[in-house]
This record gives structure tokens, sequence and C-alpha cells, in this order.
């Protein structure tokens, strides 16, 4: 029954990523032979039967292995590959580093791992490693922070980020009654995740002309920073109604920092992620809300996809873009924070 299900899982995977390539290339509107010229290249990919029993390395590479996105990804890889005492996934932490990532994902290349899933620290620094692997015969998925956009691979599954700015910016405008001033946190800017983000958040908050935002500092994905940040807010702004923070360990730091100034429940603060902590927050009235996308799952996914990529012919060279497998969200405020259960709480 395992070998059935695997198999009908592999080639749902493989429904999924055919359909995202077309979708993919119907939404972008890509020339057929930009398309045609991005693929060109060559790849030493070689099928491994892993139903057979054979050996299979995987490497999960993180921006920052300790912050609770990158936990649930991890977990969620090593959830789907443990039935299988023929697969072993080693996890590597960059530490915020694109050169570090960099020296990883070399030595994973020369270590001959059968697939690497790969959050990038700066996509652009990471593309000629994505592809060095994919020639290799390694297929990359990226998780969340993709590398540069023309670097086509493997697949790409990732938490919505646009629509996840402007959903957030919707609901916090009605909690606010569609005035006030409000400031941003953002992550690192130049990170397509981070762009999108904001860019979904101040495009759809620009549609209530009674709200302004007055601020936006980075904190680089951090809770202490962005606490840092939030109260220089705090103290530049004391009438500020509410703060979008482009990750929930942010939206905490800046909760924390609220609470602190005995603020707490004053401000209208948002994240994204839907992490425990942040779920938490809501529940006590620290937070307004989060947009909550299952790490658990996308981790899964990401693993599902490197199994089927290992176990085939399939590479990257018959892609004309690289596929993306959308997670889906959800808004969670006080209302609706109950729904999400216990078990998928990561």
């Amino acid at each position: 029954m395992k070998f059935k299900m695997k198999k009908v899982i592999a080639l749902m995977v493989a429904a999924i990523m055919v359909l995202s390539v077309a979708t993919l290339a119907l939404a972008a509107r890509v020339d057929p032979a930009k398309q045609k010229a991005a693929a060109a290249g060559t790849s030493n990919k070689k099928r491994v039967d892993i139903y057979g029993g054979a050996p299979v390395k995987i490497a999960y590479i993180a921006h920052d292995i300790g912050t609770p996105n990158n936990q649930g990804w991890k977990e969620g890889i090593e959830r789907e590959c443990a039935s299988w005492p023929n697969i072993k996934v080693d996890s590597y932490g960059a530490e915020e580093s694109a050169e570090k990532q960099v020296q990883i994902m070399t030595d994973c290349i020369n270590q001959g791992y059968n697939a690497i899933i790969l959050q990038c620290s700066d996509g652009t620094a990471l593309a000629p490693s994505v592809r060095q692997a994919e020639e290799a015969g390694i297929p990359v998925i990226t998780v969340n922070l993709d590398c540069a956009s023309d670097t086509v691979h493997s697949a790409l599954v990732m938490a919505v980020d646009y629509d996840a700015g402007r959903m957030a910016a919707d609901k916090m405008a009605e909690q606010l009654g569609e005035t006030g001033d409000i400031a941003i946190i953002q992550g690192v800017p130049g990170l397509a995740r981070t762009d999108n983000l904001e860019q979904g958040f101040r495009d759809t908050i620009a549609k209530y002309p009674k709200i302004k935002i007055v601020a936006a500092q980075t904190a680089s994905f951090q809770k202490d920073t962005a606490m840092t940040v939030m109260n220089s807010f705090l103290q530049s702004y004391p009438d500020l109604k509410g703060v979008f923070a482009i990750n929930d360990a942010m939206a905490e730091g800046a909760a924390l920092a609220a609470e602190s100034a005995n603020k707490k429940g004053q401000i209208c603060i948002w994240g994204a992620d839907g992490e425990k902590d942040a779920l938490a927050m809501i529940e006590n009235g620290s937070m307004a809300g989060t947009i909550y996308t299952n790490s658990w799952d996308e981790g899964s996914t990401a693993a599902k996809i490197a199994l089927l990529m290992i176990g085939s012919e399939y590479s990257y060279t018959v892609l004309t873009a690289t596929p993306k497998v959308i997670m889906e969200p959800i808004v969670v405020t006080t209302e609706t924070v109950g729904s999400i259960a216990a078990e998928d709480r990561w």
C-alpha cells in the first residue's frame, strides 16, 4: 500500500508541476524564444530507484535554520521522508549569509546529494549555484525565497506574497475603521518575498485615503531587531495606530515592544506566516492578525517534488520556466484563530 500511495503522490505532484508551468507561462506572457533560451542547458540527471531501496541523500539549506518557518519546513521535509529507510535528510543553516549558502551548495554538489531544497538568502548570489547543481543532475527546489527569476530550476514552493500583503491591508483597514497612521517593518529589501509582500500591502492600503504610512524600516526578519524598530516608531509617532510586519517574528517583536510601552492591544499589529507564537499572541490580544500558511505542508510538498525528480528521468532541461506551487493562505484574526487546529500549529 505504501508503494502504491507513493506512486499516486508522485503522479499528483507531476500533474501539479505541469499545470504550474503552463499557468506561469500564460500569466507572464513570456516570449517563447526567450523561454527556450532561459531553459537551455545540460544535465547529468540520472534516475534513482527509490522504490528499489537505492540510497538517497537530500540537503535542506536554510537562510537561517533557527527561525520557526525554517523549522516548520525542516520538519515537513523530514516527515515526508521518514517512512523511507533509504532516504537521509541533512539540514544546513547559513546564518543569514548568502556567501555561506554558496559554500554549502558547493559542498553538497561535490558530495553528490540527490536533491537540494533551498531557501535563498540572496537570489542573485545563489543563481550560479542553482544552475551548477541542476547541470550536475541535482534537482533544486526553492522554498519561499527564490533564486533569480531567470534561473530555471526544478520547482519553487511558496506561500502567497503579494496577495498576503493585500489581504493583511484590507483586514487592517477594516479593523482601524479605515483611518490612522501606520508603519511597516520590512524584511530584507531586494528579496522577492519581502518586496512583493510590502508592495501588495502598499498598493491595497492606498485605497484608503485616511490611512497614512508614516514610516518603514527593516528588521531583517528578526524579532529582537523588530522590538528596537518598534520602540523607535513609538517614540517618533505616539499616535501610531497600526503596524504591518513582513513576517510573524517581527510582528511578535513589535507586539512585545508595544506591551512594554503599556500599549498592548492598542496598536493594530499584523504579521505574515502564521507561526504558533503569533497565533497565541492573536488569541491573547497582543496581535491583530496574520496570514497563515502551513509550513509543515510547504516542506512536505517540497520533499514530494524532490522525490518525484529523484525517482524519474525528468530534469529541469524540459522546463521553459520554473514551476510554482503556491500554498493556500488563511486570514487569521481573533475571530478566526480558533479555526487553526492544534495539530496544524507549527
